[in-house]
This record gives C-alpha cells, sequence and structure tokens, in this order.
C-alpha cells in the first residue's frame, strides 16, 4: 500500500503563553501543502524499517515505528509491518514532516483493522506521537488552538503561491520555545487570516501573516534573516517562518517569481521547492 504524508504550513502563528504542564497554548491556521513523503507498507512477519535517502532516524525519534506501537499498545495486535519511507519532507523546518508521517500510518492502521475511529479518537492517540499529528490526519485547513488538540476546519480557494526556502542548519523545536519572552512576541491576528483566505482577500492576508517563534529563530539560525531579505528582493509579496522554523515562506501571486526565487537558491541552501496549497478537491482526486 502506498500512503502519501502531506507537509503542513502555519499561515500565522501565535504562541498565547506557557501551560503549567511545560507546554504552550497556542492559535495558528495550519494547512496542507503538496509537498509529500511516500509510505509503502504491508504485512510482516516482523517490523522492518526502511528510509531513503538512508537517514539513520533513531526507533524512539522513529514517528512511524512510534505510531505503531501507540495502536498496538492501544489494541493490542499483534500484526507486525514491513515500512519504507520516502523522505522528501526536510526535517528540522516547521513542515510537520514526522508528523505527517504519523498521521499517514495511524489512517492506514484505522483502515486495515477496520477500527472506524471517530475523529477524536484519532486525536487522542495522535497526540501520543506529537502536536501536530491531529491536523495531519485530517489534511484539511485548519485554526489550530491548545496543543494542537482543538481543530476548527474551514475551506478557502488558494489565490496564491508560496516558495520555500531552508537554510543549511535546522530549528529545534524545544529550542525555539525556551524562555520566550510572550508578551514582547508578535501576535498574529489569526481570526483575521482565516477571514482573509475565506473572502480570497490576498492583500489583508499578507498583511497579517506572522509568526510568534521567528524572531527566536532568527538568534538561533541567523541565515533565516538573510533569506528573508533575499525572498523580498526578489518580489514576493510576504516573507514569514513556518511552525518552529528553520523554512521560510515566500508568498505570490506571480509564478514567474516563485520560479525566479527557486533559481536564485538552488545549491546554495539545504531545501528550496515552488509548493501550493493542496484544495480538499486536489486530495479527494489521490485517494
Amino acid at each position: 500500500m502506498k500512503l502519501r504524508a502531506f507537509a503542513k504550513v502555519n499561515l500565522g502563528l501565535d504562541v498565547v503563553r506557557k501551560l503549567e504542564n511545560g507546554y504552550h497554548d497556542l492559535h495558528s491556521v495550519f494547512v496542507p501543502i503538496a509537498l509529500h513523503d511516500q509510505i509503502l507498507i504491508y504485512p510482516s512477519d516482523e517490523m522492518m524499517f526502511k528510509c531513503h535517502p538512508d537517514y539513520r532516524i533513531a526507533p524512539e525519534k522513529n514517528t512511524c515505528l512510534k505510531m505503531v506501537e501507540v495502536c498496538r499498545t492501544q489494541f493490542n495486535f499483534t500484526q507486525n509491518f514491513s515500512i519504507t519511507l520516502y523522505k522528501n519532507i526536510p526535517s528540522q523546518a516547521g513542515l510537520g514532516g514526522g508528523s505527517a508521517d504519523a498521521a499517514a500510518l495511524l489512517n492506514y492502521l484505522d483502515r486495515f483493522f477496520k477500527w472506524h475511529l471517530n475523529p477524536q479518537a484519532k486525536i487522542e492517540l495522535a497526540l501520543k506521537v506529537g502536536a501536530d499529528v491531529p491536523f495531519c490526519l485530517f489534511n484539511a485547513p485548519a485554526v489550530v488552538t491548545g496543543i494542537g488538540d482543538h481543530l476548527e476546519f474551514f475551506e478557502f480557494e488558494p489565490n496564491f503561491g508560496i516558495v520555500l526556502v531552508q537554510p543549511k542548519k535546522g530549528v529545534s523545536t524545544q529550542k525555539a520555545f525556551e524562555g520566550l519572552d510572550i508578551p514582547n512576541l508578535i501576535h498574529p491576528n489569526i481570526p483575521r487570516i482565516k477571514e482573509a483566505l475565506m473572502e480570497e482577500d490576498y492583500t489583508t492576508l499578507i498583511m497579517s501573516l506572522g509568526n510568534s517563534l521567528q524572531a527566536k529563530a532568527c538568534v538561533l539560525v541567523p541565515e533565516i534573516e538573510t533569506i528573508q531579505q533575499k525572498l523580498l528582493d526578489l518580489g514576493c509579496d510576504k516573507v514569514v517562518m513556518t511552525g518552529s522554523g528553520s523554512v521560510v515562506m515566500g508568498f505570490s501571486q506571480s509564478d514567474e517569481v516563485l520560479e525566479s526565487c527557486v533559481k536564485a537558491f538552488k545549491s546554495k541552501v539545504r531545501f528550496v521547492r515552488k509548493t501550493k496549497v493542496m484544495r480538499r478537491a486536489d486530495l479527494n482526486l489521490l485517494k
């Protein structure tokens, strides 16, 4: 069975406050994008895992294997699987690659064993692997709040493209959240971003995009700031980081501008790719 695990981007990320358990209360707009990993999975006599390129993913950090074991604990099955992961989504990027892989596995296991899990049951299992996994289960634009467990879905027709650029260094999510001066962070207006998307108001959208973690990420990886300025110089209408970084997004309605950005950064950074927001109709065609 071949699975597609779609990356996500944050079109706005607001760190609201730090919770007593150490996690952070977030308010964000998540959307799925065309960039995706591929996973080949089939029943096997023993658990097997391969990754291409040959990244050495430690078992305790391997989200595919973690999801299988979370479900094994919950449902007490003995079936093993052979899993081959073809990685296209870069790590430490803010694109949710590991979360997307885990979500694809959970959806597959639900179908394979015919559990018929309801959305809330899936979310509770997903959170045991990571905070972004619940969103990746559904691949639909959503306002995400809490620690990733509250999802408010909505639909819109994207009228822009995105270029993704990652510097040679990634950003550790843990370090990005350490020591944040939350009252003095940028706090983007998440409801306004959602409204602009639904109304196809591109001008308001680009004025509203923002990320509370961006300033901290620039301290950790100064190259982020250099990339941001170059994308603006190349004609992008807005540049903002996704998630905890280090991927920077350049927005434009001009395919020519996006292509020129790809050409300018090719072979000079860890990762560069033109992409688009996936519509529900696009995703339905791939099922």
